[in-house]
């Protein structure tokens, strides 16, 4: 009974001594783990951040230049798009003027956030305007580039990053607008 006894205070000493925490070189590897877990983490989220924040640009810039299309069906009126490239981008909605009775409307701008994308051509016409006719289509006064039958520019971004990337803004003839994002990341 006296071994039983030894045995059975030993087991115990050895529990409890196990049960207490953790030793510093537990918590020293464990934080080392976490740290390199982090070290490859962060650039990744930082490109998913700068990713999102270019294709946000770019579908703003689709959004208005869709809500000008719309302008110019409901109204039968030519509504143009300007475009000022640089950052930030700005974008003009530009309608003609309504018959004297009913009040003016100055054009409705949008800029882009200064540090999300800068347009660094404006190839779809030399003004940087694109109009669209009162049926929704692009009137022939603009030439086509790069994509055959689609009129194109291109949002770089973010600024200040050594490996922007590239969307592209397509407008068709019939006037549809697509977003272009490229199939390989920087």
């Amino acid at each position: 009974m006296g071994i039983a006894h030894v045995s059975i205070a030993m087991f115990r000493s050895t529990f409890t001594r196990r049960n207490r925490g953790f030793s510093l070189i537990e918590l020293v590897v464990v934080m080392g783990i976490m740290a390199s877990l982090a070290l490859v983490a962060i650039p990744w989220f930082t490109k998913i951040s700068q990713r999102s924040a270019l294709k946000s640009a770019a579908r703003e810039v689709q959004t208005t230049l869709l809500a000008a299309r719309m302008k110019a069906v409901k109204r039968n009126q030519n509504v143009s798009v300007a475009i000022t490239p640089g950052p930030p981008v700005v974008l003009a909605i530009v309608e003609p003027q309504p018959p004297a009775p009913t009040p003016t409307s100055a054009p409705q701008y949008l800029a882009l956030p200064p540090r999300s994308a800068f347009m660094y051509s404006t190839p779809i016409a030399p003004s940087g305007v694109i109009p669209f006719a009162g049926d929704g289509r692009i009137p022939l006064v603009v030439t086509p580039l790069a994509t055959p039958g689609a009129y194109e520019y291109v949002l770089r971004g973010p600024v200040g990053v050594a490996t922007p990337n590239e969307v592209k803004v397509q407008v068709w003839p019939n006037g549809r607008v697509v977003v272009v994002t490229p199939t390989d990341w920087y």
